[in-house]
């Protein structure tokens, strides 16, 4: 009887516990995971990202800098691409029907790169198409969160509203603010 409460308590903090990671069912609304919006920055969008995909011994050093050999699949974008990936979360992004996650209205240009269980970059790959990202409210703003791969290559619907449209003028943030420039 005691182990049986032990892993129904185990079972039931685990569960409880995972609810902290469930996104928002809505686009720009409050934030579960404060540190959300930075961690999609360190993951995501980097002034230092190499801009040459075929130059995988530039890129092999980069993952190294970044500590990030355990994603077998990663995507950057470009750094020129810094306001588009921004609009995604406001008026530059179509609602989804899944949860917090908005599409953008133009495809953006973005590297993928190909990890190996050896610690290599076995390949990086130009890409361009919408960019699906999950946006959530960061203080007082809707910032992206996460990446999420575009498989289908889906397109936005343009029956959906914008993405925040309510906070549109709220969610405008300062190219010079992202990068502390």
């Amino acid at each position: 009887m005691l182990s049986f409460l032990v892993i129904l308590t185990v079972t039931l903090h685990t569960c409880l516990s995972e609810l902290d990671m469930v996104p928002p069912s809505e686009p720009c609304t409050e934030a579960n995971n404060k540190n959300a919006y930075d961690t999609f920055l360190h993951r995501h969008l980097r002034k230092d990202i190499p801009t040459d995909s075929h130059n995988l011994r530039e890129w092999q050093k980069f993952i190294t800098k970044i500590k990030t050999w355990d994603r077998p699949i990663q995507s950057f974008f470009p750094i020129s691409e810094a306001r588009m990936v921004m609009a995604v979360c406001s008026s530059g992004g179509k609602k989804m029907d899944q949860g917090n996650l908005c599409i953008s209205k133009k495809p953006l240009k973005f590297f993928t790169a190909y990890i190996n269980n050896k610690k290599q970059v076995k390949k990086v790959k130009v890409q361009e198409q919408h960019a699906i990202l999950g946006c959530d409210k960061i203080e007082n703003k809707c910032r992206p969160v996460h990446f999420e791969a575009n498989t289908n290559d889906a397109t936005p619907d343009n029956s959906k509203p914008d993405c925040n449209t309510a906070m549109a003028n709220a969610s405008f943030i300062p190219f010079e603010e992202l990068f502390e420039i």
